[in-house]
């Protein structure tokens, strides 16, 4: 080998060597460049205190407060009238005939409440024969008799005998301050097939008449 191809040799690997030599301390010196990255620990916010709700209060059931009686039973509770019906147990149990029996329901009815005339104007009907029908007159034909009792006897009348019936229709259409005269008129109207208004002499007339013709 020529002298000049070993001195290139030499310088070849000495320069080798150099760039090794360079190479190996950049790299030590990258290293103690780069620092390493902490990563912090994870922080939680603190837990959010929620307010705490009272305990409900305690509902207690309210005392139930005593009531006045309504007016119905106010009156049934009134002196004189709150024992009708044993009176009219009483009545109705005896050992008196029907008229009698109508009699006592019939003094009954004035100091009675209003519903329990009704009901004793339905037993006096019941009761009341005929022949012994005065008192009955005289409470169908007042014009201060409550409507509703009225009209339990009007109902009955109906049934009664025409010698009985027509004249009572006739007396109760001629007072004028009578609940039932318009109805009382219009049933005369009905039964004798007549129309005499106002006119009570001339309805008297027809009436009469009318029975004759007709006595039952």
């Amino acid at each position: 080998m020529s002298y000049l191809a070993k001195v290139a040799r030499v310088v070849g690997v000495l320069a080798l060597a150099g760039g090794l030599g360079i190479f190996i301390g950049w790299l030590v010196s990258r290293q103690g460049a780069v620092q390493p990255i902490v990563v912090p620990p994870t922080t939680r916010p603190p837990p959010i205190a929620l307010p705490v709700a009272p305990p409900a209060a305690e509902i207690l059931p309210a005392t139930p407060q005593p009531q006045s009686p309504p007016p119905a039973a106010a009156a049934m509770l009134a002196p004189g009238t709150a024992d009708w019906e044993q009176k009219l147990d009483d009545i109705l149990l005896s050992s008196d005939d029907e008229n009698a029996k109508a009699d006592h329901i019939l003094a009954l009815i004035p100091t009675a409440p209003p519903e329990a005339q009704v009901e004793l104007s339905q037993h006096l009907v019941n009761m009341v024969q005929d022949d012994h029908y005065d008192g009955a007159a005289q409470l169908l034909t007042n014009s201060a008799t409550p409507s509703a009792v009225s009209s339990v006897l009007m109902n009955d009348l109906l049934n009664r005998n025409n010698a009985l019936k027509l004249p009572m229709l006739l007396a109760v259409a001629r007072e004028d301050d009578h609940p039932l005269k318009d109805q009382a008129r219009e049933l005369l109207e009905l039964l004798i097939q007549e129309d005499n208004g106002t006119n009570w002499d001339q309805w008297s007339a027809s009436i009469d008449t009318w029975l004759q013709e007709n006595p039952q």
